[in-house]
């Protein structure tokens, strides 16, 4: 890692890296967001289903391989993993509060660390097969993809949303948001993760919009 340039303007633009690095700023603040939630609150708003798949990821991208953007980036994807690890505990503590099959919750530890290793394994070859971009862009947006849907799901399945953060809601709106206009100017014919990113931008602001009306404000 401490080989990449401290920013890489040589391969991206400036425009770019403005917006691809605001966006993982937000993803880090959210994460946090979450940990506090957590700790407070005794619920993860981290789908179950799909933890292991965002820690997986950050793993692959913070210790085997790291986006060639910068040391900068590389290092909010290796905070981004650190803080991930205390949210897939948690959800092996209390992932089982979340809507879930009953048969699942019996096995829960299980399939959760089988989520994991999956997502490593995933993450690893799609891009060691040379499926993905230099920054881990293609899978790191069909990860997030599934977890906007996710979290959109399980907000429709709860009835007291008092556990769910509109902070949070709107951080990975912006985070993924930014980030997205980071690959229309770093991938400008790489229309499959221009979909994925436009995808998420949807669903998390549909996320939004249903929150609110079961909160009753924005904030």
């Amino acid at each position: 890692m401490w080989q990449l340039p401290f920013i890489n303007t040589a391969d991206y633009s400036i425009a770019g890296l403005v917006f691809n690095g605001v966006g993982c700023l937000f993803w880090v603040i959210a994460y946090a967001v979450l940990v506090l939630e957590i700790r407070k609150k005794k619920f993860v708003e981290m789908p179950a289903y799909v933890a292991g798949a965002n820690i997986g990821w950050e793993f692959v991208w913070s210790f085997i391989y790291h986006p060639d953007t910068g040391i900068i980036y590389a290092l909010s994807y290796i905070g981004a993993f650190f803080l991930d690890c205390y949210i897939f505990i948690s959800i092996l503590r209390y992932g089982t509060k979340q809507p879930m099959a009953d048969g699942l919750k019996k096995h829960f530890t299980m399939f959760a660390f089988a989520n994991l290793l999956f997502w490593v394994l995933f993450s690893y070859f799609f891009r060691n097969e040379g499926f993905d971009t230099t920054i881990g862009s293609n899978s790191g947006y069909i990860i997030n993809v599934i977890l906007s849907l996710q979290c959109l799901a399980m907000l429709l399945q709860t009835k007291d949303t008092a556990n769910f953060s509109m902070l949070l809601a709107w951080c990975k709106m912006l985070g993924t948001g930014l980030i997205t206009v980071s690959m229309f100017i770093f991938y400008p014919d790489n229309h499959f993760v221009q979909l994925l990113g436009v995808t998420c931008l949807i669903v998390d602001n549909v996320f939004i919009q249903v929150l609110k009306q079961r909160h009753g404000k924005w904030i």
